[in-house]
């Protein structure tokens, strides 16, 4: 779905799933044998749904933390696969400087990939759809920008980047690309 390598900036709005996006990222990784740190909140009933079917060996190897409480020069921040921060600022207004350098921090000390998430704003100009928060920081370094957005209130949400546009259906709680 998203490209496996490159560290990304996901936006979404509220209600298009993008948790179950990001659990079903950390489920690839963790079955092929990477380990995933996850920042940030993670309900039960989502990781349960998602992650459920996965055997306990690979499970072994998702770490759940805070992201305030990440020590940016950790071992664990450092040997993880993918880290994933949900969110990686808060979901209202702009993203404050300290939010920002702590997503710095977390990138130049992370070894594997990272996933930062965010709420989108509304595009303040009058036009349709949403901006991402503190876009062209995150793209200096080195973060793809991504948008997940709901189609016509279905089932079909669409991942978009500035080169390339996925159509995702979601069926029994995962996305397939259409």
């Amino acid at each position: 779905m998203i490209d496996d390598d490159r560290s990304i900036h996901l936006v979404h709005g509220p209600g298009n799933d993008c948790m179950l996006l990001c659990l079903q990222v950390a489920k690839r990784a963790l079955i092929s044998g990477s380990s995933v740190l996850w920042l940030g909140d993670l309900p039960a009933a989502p990781l349960k749904s998602t992650l459920g079917s996965v055997e306990e060996d690979a499970l072994s190897r998702l770490l759940v933390g805070s992201i305030e409480g990440i020590a940016t020069d950790s071992r664990i921040l450092k040997t993880a696969d993918l880290v994933i921060l949900w969110p990686w600022c808060k979901n209202h207004g702009r993203a404050s400087k300290s939010e920002v350098s702590l997503l710095q921090e977390i990138m130049e000390s992370a070894k594997g990939r990272v996933v930062a998430t965010s709420l989108g704003n509304e595009d303040a100009s009058g036009g349709f759809g949403v901006t991402a928060r503190s876009r062209a920081q995150l793209e200096r370094m080195g973060l793809d920008t991504w948008f997940l957005t709901r189609q016509n209130m279905g089932s079909r949400r669409i991942l978009k980047s500035s080169n390339r546009e996925i159509a995702l259906e979601r069926h029994d709680g995962e996305f397939s690309v259409v």
